[in-house]
């Protein structure tokens, strides 16, 4: 694990506010700047403050790609505010958005136009029991994982995955029309070019710098037992893995003339990053294909770890870490490895049914415990640091 920044923890979320989120009627809940566990039965809302954490770090949902879904039944609009503390300062956001109306975000109560300034003001690495899905689910899981991580360092590469997404709709919809106009198409091909060759350099540069930091981790999980390793696969990438900028854009270009006719058969756009892939082996083998159910879960717990010192290497300073429930989900020894992210300078909440669960001898000094019943968040007195 990276080194914790000096002087302890840099940025935190000392203050959550929510107002007819999910099950949350009006809530309000101060967090400690260190280790903070939210325990009680299955759906009584745990996953729901993760959900809110970290709708407001990335301006969207872990569990939904409707916003809407999130506000309460019954209810109109939903807020969402948070207070964080960062070496410069308090910083407030805030995000509101309904059932008839936008997303609208406030930072330190001035109107921003556009969700993507929230990058630079909280970043967070969530681990789900989903996460652990992720070597063998589709690919757009493992491209929604880098996306998710890139577009929290940088609001350059957000703007241009919008932008990219944007296009990819449009190119779809005139390859559909009965008559093509050529032109546009030309303007098309261009921009997805340019587009999706900055993604792709930058998701591949992202893959490269994972790869030994999760290989470390994961000889350290698998006792040196066996090897991970990342590669970012995608057409704008050669065998010798050259992703400088001139040559994706060479070889995007190469695809699109090759697959041309059968873009316009299939009527869909088949070249660019939003065909990409990441693959992973262990020890020398697919891991997409042959890994074992624990070879999985090594090699997510890795690949996890590794994004939070990425990250933290990035933005110099560590996310939130936001567990939810997967201590249940790993063995003992997994268990304690991931536990042990907590203690290093990083602000971390972790959900759980059950205290036992977590297997914690002695809490740290700076941890706080909350009981969560049917929507209310209650401090337990064990918890007071």
């Amino acid at each position: 694990m990276a080194d914790p920044p000096r002087g302890g923890i840099r940025v935190y979320l000392s203050t959550l506010q929510l107002g007819a989120f999910r099950n949350y009627d009006s809530l309000t809940i101060h967090f400690s700047p260190g280790l903070n566990v939210l325990y009680g039965d299955n759906a009584q809302g745990k996953t729901n403050l993760l959900e809110a954490i970290h709708f407001l770090a990335t301006g969207r949902s872990h569990r939904t790609s409707r916003d809407q879904d999130m506000v309460q039944e019954g209810q109109e609009e939903l807020l969402a505010r948070a207070a964080v503390v960062r070496r410069t300062g308090t910083i407030e956001l805030e995000l509101r958005c309904g059932l008839q109306t936008r997303k609208q975000l406030k930072i330190n109560g001035i109107a921003e136009r556009k969700i993507a300034r929230l990058v630079g003001s909280l970043a967070v690495v969530l681990f789900s029991p989903d996460d652990l899905q992720l070597l063998k689910g589709p690919p757009s899981g493992r491209r929604r994982f880098l996306d998710l991580e890139l577009s929290q360092i940088s609001q350059t590469y957000l703007h241009h995955l919008m932008a990219y997404n944007r296009l990819v709709a449009q190119r779809n919809t005139l390859l559909k029309q009965p008559v093509i106009d050529e032109g546009l198409m030309a303007v098309y091909d261009e921009q997805l070019v340019e587009t999706g060759a900055q993604l792709v350099v930058r998701r591949a540069e992202a893959v490269r710098r994972l790869s030994p930091i999760a290989s470390r981790y994961h000889r350290m999980l698998a006792e040196d037992r066996e090897d991970l390793e990342l590669a970012y696969q995608s057409q704008g990438v050669g065998d010798d893995g050259a992703a400088d900028l001139e040559t994706v854009r060479r070889r995007l270009e190469r695809e699109l003339a090759r697959l041309r006719s059968e873009e316009r058969r299939r009527q869909v756009t088949l070249v660019g990053p939003h065909r990409d892939d990441v693959g992973f082996w262990v020890a020398g083998r697919d891991a997409r294909l042959y890994a074992s159910q624990g070879q999985q879960r090594t090699a997510v717990l890795a690949l996890k770890l590794a994004e939070l010192e990425f990250m933290s290497d990035e933005i110099g300073e560590p996310p939130l870490l936001l567990l939810d429930d997967v201590a249940s989900e790993l063995d003992p020894h997994r268990r304690h490895y991931l536990l042990s992210a907590v203690r290093e300078g990083v602000q971390s909440f972790i959900t759980c049914t059950d205290l036992e669960d977590l297997m914690v001898r002695e809490w740290p000094a700076d941890h706080r415990l909350f009981r969560v019943r049917a929507g209310t968040v209650v401090l337990d007195d064990r918890g007071l640091s």
